[in-house]
């Protein structure tokens, strides 16, 4: 996907904001601050990187994802929108939706008064997404860096009928090993264990991934917290009007098969903050919806 870089030249800010080439000659944006720094793929509006100052790399990214246009991009936090996981009635229709294979139009950068560093990238309806969703709409990604990762993302109904969309930030984070996770704030939710026929289960305790892990938490409460014992991290993830949980690791046999991850599989976990199945959103004409992640590194 070849892009002109020049055409990013009004929105670099000397030591904050640059773009370079990324993989598979996509253009990517780098957003540093006194507290951080993280990098996105307009492709996407996918962010690749976070690292807090004096950290390590938080996310991960698939050493194989494909990095072609019309493919999404594995790893980091790939955007699900208007539906999450498989289309409810079409199965030709693509995983996770559309908006992780369109090519984003970034629409403001700016230096923050209390120091971040603010990227805003927007998203509209063509005949090419109301050929798979019939729908007019209007999205804007805010992503501010500095000792947290703040996404915003604003979903306006720009048409005349109501319409129910999902929508998911599918984090990867990159961990040293996914049997040595835990995620603590869940205990005492219900969840839908999709590894095993979607059973209906209550939480009791921290949840660990055991095998293949795709559970879905209802409900989800504002903040959760990701350790992982064998490296000594704490990652907090904060979510305001999102209110389901979702973690996700394939395990060594789907992951394996997958050529996106193959053994890379005990590299990473996902915690997905999303609004989906009883918890989609459903937009009057007019009305707009903001969803909010905040992510922050500590230490156990």
């Amino acid at each position: 996907m070849k892009t002109n870089l020049s055409s990013f030249d009004r929105f670099l800010l000397p030591g904050r904001i640059w773009v370079e080439e990324g993989n598979g000659d996509f253009p990517l944006l780098r957003l540093h601050a006194d507290g951080g720094d993280c990098s996105v793929y307009p492709y996407g509006a996918h962010v690749a990187s976070f690292r807090p100052a004096g950290r390590e790399e938080m996310l991960w990214m698939s050493p194989y994802s494909a990095f072609e246009e019309g493919k999404p991009i594995r790893g980091g936090i790939p955007l699900c929108f208007p539906w999450f996981g498989k289309h409810g009635s079409r199965s030709d229709l693509p995983l996770h939706g559309f908006a992780r294979t369109r090519a984003w139009y970034l629409a403001s950068t700016a230096p923050l008064p209390d120091g971040r560093t603010r990227a805003v990238f927007t998203l509209g309806d063509d005949e090419s997404t109301r050929a798979l969703w019939p729908f007019r709409f209007r999205l804007a990604l805010a992503i501010s860096v500095g000792e947290k990762l703040e996404m915003e993302l604003k979903v306006r109904n720009t048409g005349a009928p109501a319409f129910k969309y999902e929508e998911a930030f599918h984090t990867y984070f990159r961990v040293g090993d996914p049997a040595a996770c835990e995620v603590r704030g869940l205990d005492g939710l219900g969840y839908i264990d999709r590894a095993h026929g979607d059973a209906r289960v209550l939480q009791s305790g921290a949840a660990r991934f055991v095998g293949e892990t795709v559970n879905t938490y209802r409900g989800a409460r504002s903040a959760s917290e990701l350790v992982d014992h064998s490296t000594g991290q704490l990652i907090r993830v904060e979510q305001e009007n999102m209110d389901a949980t979702v973690l996700w690791n394939p395990g060594a046999a789907a992951g394996g098969a997958n050529p996106e991850i193959r053994e890379a599989w005990n590299q990473f976990v996902c915690v997905e903050s999303a609004n989906c199945l009883d918890f989609a959103i459903t937009l009057s004409p007019g009305e707009s919806h903001r969803a909010i992640v905040r992510l922050s590194a500590g230490s156990i």
